[in-house]
């Protein structure tokens, strides 16, 4: 497999208002953003044994080129329960990638899958938009239910820079969880945790965790 990422070329978004190095700064930040996202989400399908079947709730077109690019065997269930942001995921897939990419409208709390359906479920951003504890744990049962083995999900926790310097408008993108909180809610769940990885250590906010279910 090519080693280079297979999207659709797609016209530069102008950010209105920004002079031409602020865009620039703006667009290189991104993509050191993308690079590093998809450094972690390799590691952490690693930790998590390479699973073959992974189900991608909700999906997020960023998020299926490095699923994908592990392993020339896996298959994702690109699932959303929005059928435009399913659509969207979907629209910039290679070619070469489609028959090994299956797309389900479904819920977060309600997965259309049966009980060990598939060997790990990765949310990138479903856990993390979650300020509840009942829905939460709501969530993270139905994932121990459809998963046979694993789940990577990623969560803002504190204990960091970023979180420290958190204002009112940074916390609408979603709540920040106290570690000691959040793991416990995964044991709670019937998971152990395997262990994590963090966007960069000691500053930034976002931690994807590898999860076990308990036999």
């Amino acid at each position: 497999m090519s080693s280079h990422p297979h999207s659709t070329p797609q016209r530069p978004h102008i950010e209105v208002g920004k002079p031409p190095a602020g865009r620039m700064l703006s667009s290189i930040t991104q993509r050191v953003a993308q690079w590093r996202a998809g450094q972690l989400i390799n590691s952490a399908l690693k930790l998590a044994g390479e699973p073959s079947l992974v189900l991608d709730l909700p999906c997020a077109a960023e998020g299926l080129w490095p699923l994908l690019s592990t392993s020339e065997s896996r298959v994702v269930i690109a699932a959303n329960s929005h059928a435009e942001h399913l659509a969207a995921a979907l629209a910039g897939l290679h070619a070469a990638f489609t028959q090994r990419v299956h797309p389900l409208q479904t819920s977060l709390f309600a997965i259309d899958l049966g009980a060990n359906a598939v060997d790990c479920i990765f949310s990138m951003h479903g856990l993390q938009q979650i300020d509840d504890p009942l829905r939460r744990m709501a969530a993270l049962r139905e994932f121990n239910r459809v998963t046979r083995d694993c789940v990577i999900v990623s969560v803002w926790v504190d204990g960091n820079l970023e979180a420290a310097r958190q204002t009112a408008l940074t916390r609408r993108n979603g709540p920040v969880h106290a570690r000691a909180q959040i793991e416990r809610e995964f044991t709670d769940a019937g998971f152990h945790i395997t262990g994590h990885r963090d966007f960069i250590p000691g500053l930034a906010m976002r931690r994807l965790y590898v999860l076990h279910k308990r036999s």
